[in-house]
């Protein structure tokens, strides 16, 4: 009875090295840059995204076309965009799952953005952007995440410490766009368990992520890069210890 106790935790033991040497050979690479919108994208995912031959990427885009008031683009062409990235990728045989962008503090934007710009509410823009989003990944067999309705399930954005969404409070300054460490950490782990829930870490060995300045990290220890505290630095650590915060 010994033995088979030692060779069942032998054979755990082997499992548990096994899963650690295939983790820590996945590489996650952060993609994301600040201020792009769909157009930006389009103009470098040759370059960032197809040249690094990734076999996963995970897209997030879309504040700037909504709410940024010198990037904004109409929802035909976000449309156009969109559906021109996923082809691409996918044509190139890259599995690609989409997330949608968290909300923001309608007010806060408004500060630093003429309302004149805008023809409809910004929080209008953002939940008919999560909409078609969804849309447009079903239509094309994409997996998709809704981080939109996730944070807004949370109470983010608010004006309050807590927020997922960095504020006054929390982070000194009206941002009402950026979410803060602990967002960055709910899309990792959201994004985490979609990953191992549909198996898509099995064949994955580069993952990249792309996007804009919530990809990138803004404000945030090792922004730019899948380290510190940005959403790919934390989706890498999940991966290679197996462990979420």
């Amino acid at each position: 009875m010994g033995i088979c106790l030692l060779n069942k935790l032998v054979g755990l033991c082997l499992i548990c090295l096994c899963f650690i040497s295939c983790s820590s050979r996945i590489t996650v690479l952060n993609k994301g840059v600040a201020g792009n919108n769909s157009r930006d994208l389009l103009k470098r995912i040759e370059k960032d995204v197809l040249q690094e031959k990734p076999d996963l990427v995970v897209m997030m885009v879309g504040s700037n076309d909504m709410v940024n008031s010198g990037k904004l683009v109409a929802y035909p062409e976000f449309k156009e965009n969109y559906e021109r990235l996923l082809k691409k990728m996918t044509s190139s045989g890259v599995t690609v799952v989409v997330m949608s962008p968290p909300p923001v503090d309608t007010a806060y934007i408004l500060k630093r953005h003429d309302r004149i710009l805008y023809d409809e509410p910004l929080d209008h823009k953002l939940d008919s952007l999560n909409r078609l989003v969804g849309q447009i990944a079903k239509a094309n067999g994409i997996h998709f995440i809704d981080l939109y309705t996730l944070f807004k399930s949370k109470g983010s954005p608010s004006r309050a410490p807590g927020s997922l969404t960095m504020n006054q409070a929390n982070f000194g300054k009206e941002d009402g766009i950026h979410p803060t460490k602990r967002g960055y950490m709910l899309i990792a782990e959201t994004l985490y368990r979609y990953l191992k829930k549909n198996k898509l870490l099995r064949k994955s060995k580069k993952i990249i992520c792309f996007g804009d300045s919530i990809t990138y990290g803004a404000f945030m220890e090792g922004a730019g890069t899948s380290t510190g505290d940005t959403y790919p630095s934390f989706l890498k650590n999940m991966i290679t210890t197996g462990q979420q915060y």
